[in-house]
């Protein structure tokens, strides 16, 4: 009788996995800090479902499956390039209009943080805070993350696809033929973007965006 019985309870085990798969999930968490991690899903998810996952695919993939989860995304804990994760999420909105992302970042650079957040339309919040406080700002709704946070006037298609050509490396003659507009006008808009984010000039620009483009970009 031993063997049926353990046969049964891995049964009813495996019955629990996977109906726990097929639930919808709540929260998709992304970051490879499992100290992080695991101090959210213990302190503050702890009665929600909640996925970890470390890379972009794999977040796509569970947003495929389930569309409408909160999303906090640890810009310090992905090997990823913020660059690359901003323009991900930039192509998420648009996807999913409803998502709703919070994205951690430890960068103690006001430049780079202005540019994260004007990115995007999702909140940036420093993750080097308590969990209380953490708390406080992970329960709020929409409606009261745009009054705290009041984001910065947003990037436009044309503005972030230039960034990025920029920080692919392509010299500004290359961006001008590919954009079909005059070299000036990208020199002009490389140089508004960088009043808005309080940089000095075009150069102070281009040196922040290599520095997102590295994996270990806006992580110290």
């Amino acid at each position: 009788m031993t063997p049926i019985v353990f046969d049964r309870l891995e049964y009813l085990q495996h019955q629990i996995h996977t109906q726990s798969l097929a639930e919808p999930l709540d929260i998709i968490l992304m970051t490879g800090d499992n100290y992080l991690s695991l101090a959210l899903n213990e302190c503050v998810f702890k009665h929600q479902r909640t996925h970890v996952c470390a890379t972009l695919d794999e977040a796509e993939k569970l947003l495929n499956q389930n569309p409408q989860p909160r999303m906090l995304i640890d810009l310090a804990g992905v090997n990823e390039a913020t660059i690359d994760v901003l323009d991900t999420t930039r192509r998420w909105q648009k996807s999913w209009p409803e998502l709703n992302i919070m994205q951690f970042t430890t960068c103690r650079c006001q430049n780079i943080a202005r540019l994260i957040d004007a990115a995007s339309s999702f909140p940036v919040v420093e993750r080097r805070q308590t969990i209380s406080e953490l708390l406080k700002i992970l329960n709020l709704n929409r409606d009261e993350q745009e009054l705290v946070f009041s984001p910065a006037a947003p990037l436009s298609h044309r503005e972030w696809n230039i960034l990025l050509a920029v920080a692919k490396g392509d010299s500004l003659k290359t961006i001008a033929l590919s954009f079909n507009k005059p070299y000036h006008f990208v020199v002009y808009t490389l140089g508004r973007i960088a009043s808005r984010l309080g940089l000095k000039n075009n150069k102070a620009l281009i040196h922040l965006l290599n520095k997102l483009s590295s994996p270990l970009s806006g992580k110290e």
